[in-house]
C-alpha cells in the first residue's frame, strides 16, 4: 500500500514540476542556455517518470522516500520562483 501511495505522489510531483517549467515566462529574465538545457532535461525526466508509472513499469519502494522529498523540494522551489529554474539551482 505504501509503495502505491509513494508512486502516485511521485507522479503528481513530476506533473507539477513539468507543468511549471513548461509554462515559464521569462518577463525580462536573462536567457541562459545552460539553465534552459537543464530545464529541458528535468522536463524530459519528469514526463518519462510519469509515463513509466502510468504504464506500471516503475513502482517507488518505501525505502526511496528521500527521493520523493527531493522531488517535493524541487516542485515547491519552482512554484515559488514561478518556474525559473536558475534560482532553484542556485539556492534562492
Amino acid at each position: 500500500m505504501a509503495s502505491i501511495l509513494l508512486t502516485w505522489i511521485t507522479c503528481l510531483l513530476c506533473i507539477v514540476t513539468f507543468i511549471r517549467l513548461f509554462t515559464y515566462r521569462r518577463r525580462g529574465a536573462r536567457f541562459r542556455r545552460d539553465v534552459s538545457v537543464m530545464a529541458t532535461i528535468v522536463m524530459m525526466a519528469c514526463i518519462t517518470t510519469c509515463f513509466e508509472i502510468v504504464t506500471g513499469k516503475l513502482v517507488i519502494q518505501p525505502a526511496a522516500w528521500p527521493m520523493i522529498v527531493i522531488y517535493g523540494v524541487l516542485a515547491i522551489g519552482l512554484l515559488k520562483t514561478r518556474g525559473n529554474l536558475a534560482p532553484v539551482l542556485r539556492g534562492f
